[in-house]
């Protein structure tokens, strides 16, 4: 039901109801009545409402999707296949995320939030380590002789930027599971938007 689609989403995205008012510019009794289910919504409602939830119309409007809080679980936990490999971190979500977007309440919007912020903590990955590549090959170039200690150095450069570009990313997913048990708001930052 559209009442408990826009409740179910205005929590999950940490809003009040005073909040999705103002930005979806509609009065707060308007929010008040649809989530009390005292009045049916008008088509320039729901898009605002859509567009302040950050999600479609559609997913608004949608009436059949069950709630399975486990499979949200999943799902987030999908997410530390980067440990695995880098790229499987946006790999398992996706295919996770595809396979139950329009069945599942909830999986939509947190499978895109995974997705994008795996996506743009890959991007970070291979921008460090492709100009880690360049910074040494260029710092050796201009060395006439390599000894240990220096190859030693660079090293410990490289693996204290790997290090921690995987904590940032261990850390967030962690913090992100124990949001979703909790049956809280997500944040999955920084991350580029690329599925909206």
């Amino acid at each position: 039901m559209f009442t408990e689609n826009l409740k179910f989403h205005r929590i999950n995205g940490g809003l009040s109801q005073e909040k999705l008012a103002e930005l979806a510019d509609v009065s707060l009794r308007t929010i008040q009545r649809l989530e009390n289910g005292d009045t049916e919504p008008r088509g320039d409602t729901v898009i605002r409402l859509a567009q302040a939830l950050d999600i479609s119309p559609a997913d608004l409007l949608q009436y059949k999707k069950k709630e399975d809080r486990s499979y949200l679980k999943a799902l987030n936990m999908s997410a530390f296949s980067f440990l695995l490999f880098p790229l499987m971190g946006v790999i398992l979500p996706f295919i996770l995320w595809i396979t139950k977007r329009d069945q599942i309440q909830g999986v939509d919007h947190l499978g895109k939030q995974i997705i994008n912020f795996q996506i743009t903590w890959n991007l970070v990955l291979f921008t460090g380590l492709l100009c880690y590549q360049l910074w040494y090959r260029l710092s050796i170039s201009t060395i006439n002789e390599i000894s240990i200690s220096i190859s030693q150095n660079y090293m410990m450069v490289f693996y204290g930027i790997i290090g921690v570009i995987y904590l940032y990313n261990i850390l967030i997913s962690l913090y992100n599971m124990i949001r979703v048990w909790q049956n809280q708001s997500t944040w999955f930052n920084p991350a580029f938007r690329l599925m909206k």
